[in-house]
């Protein structure tokens, strides 16, 4: 079995918080957004009208303000409190104004919706 990579939205980071599952640690996710804010070892990204996520970044971690990028990591409590993303890696996707983000969560509602087809069996 390959390593899973759900694609979420803010909302869903609760659902693989490493508290929220079993004995099993979640698995990594992907979320799609638009760069708002770096600080130091901590970025901000926005997804669309779903709110914003902090993702905390590795040292070889390049992201550049304003650029849409797709996200794989590890939901994580941040230092500011609430859920954000452990970044293991990105993935530059231009500019937002080329993408859709509708489509995005159009896909995201789905996978979520029909996940046998998408997702093994975690049993």
């Amino acid at each position: 079995m390959s390593l899973q990579t759900p694609r979420v939205l803010p909302s869903h980071l609760h659902a693989f918080s490493p508290s929220a599952t079993s004995p099993r640690s979640p698995p990594p996710v992907r979320l799609l957004g638009t760069v708002t804010a770096l600080r130091g070892d901590t970025a901000s990204i926005s997804c669309g009208s779903h709110g914003e996520v902090t993702l905390i970044l590795k040292p070889d971690s390049h992201l550049q303000m304003g650029k849409l990028v797709e996200v794989v990591g590890k939901v994580a409590e941040v230092p500011e409190g609430g859920l954000g993303i452990k970044v293991l890696a990105t993935t530059d996707w231009g500019n937002p104004a080329d993408c859709d983000y509708k489509i995005y969560e159009k896909l995201v509602e789905v996978t979520h919706k029909l996940k046998p087809l998408f997702y093994d069996s975690v049993e």
